[in-house]
C-alpha cells in the first residue's frame, strides 16, 4: 500500500516483491566460514580479513563470495608490491631510460580491482545501489492491513 501512496516508483507488484523475497531466502548462503581459502602473504591476508571484518554484521558477504574476495585481496597484494617497487626503484628504469613496467601493471591491477570491488559492494556506488534495492524490498513488505 505504501508503494501505491508513494507512486510505486519501482513499478513492482506486491506479489512480485514477495516472490523476490522468497527467491532470495532460497538462495541464502552461510557466512560462518569466511576464512581465506589460500595460503598467501601477510598483505593479502590483512586485506581479506579487513573486508570480512567490515561486513561481518551485514548480510552482504557470505561463503559464496570467498573466491572473489580472495582474488580481490590477492590483486591488492600485487598492487602493493608494484607500488613498493616504484617507490624503491623509481618510475624510470635507470638503465633503459624507459618507464617502469610497474606503472602499467598498477593500471591493469587498478582496473581489475575496481571491477571486483563493485562486485563485492566495496565502492560507494555499489553500496548505494544495494541500499536502494534493500529499501525497495522494505517498501514491498507492506501487507496492506493498515486501517485508514
Amino acid at each position: 500500500m505504501l508503494q501505491v501512496l508513494n507512486g510505486n516508483t519501482n513499478r513492482r507488484t506486491k506479489e512480485q516483491l514477495k516472490g523476490r523475497v522468497k527467491q532470495e531466502e532460497k538462495l541464502h548462503v552461510s557466512d560462518q566460514n569466511m576464512d581465506i581459502p589460500i595460503s598467501t602473504n601477510a598483505v593479502v591476508k590483512k586485506e581479506y580479513n579487513r573486508i570480512v571484518e567490515l561486513f561481518k554484521n551485514s548480510d552482504l558477504l557470505n561463503e559464496a563470495d570467498i573466491t572473489t574476495l580472495a582474488r580481490y585481496a590477492d590483486l591488492w597484494g600485487e598492487y602493493v608490491k608494484a607500488d613498493r617497487r616504484l617507490t624503491k626503484y623509481g618510475r624510470i628504469n635507470q638503465e633503459t631510460g624507459k618507464l617502469s613496467p610497474d606503472i602499467a601493471l598498477k593500471l591493469k591491477l587498478s582496473a581489475e580491482l575496481d571491477k571486483l570491488a563493485k562486485d563485492l559492494g566495496l565502492t560507494p556506488a555499489a553500496r548505494a545501489s544495494l541500499a536502494i534495492s534493500k529499501k525497495d524490498e522494505k517498501v514491498g513488505d507492506d501487507d496492506g492491513d493498515e486501517d485508514f
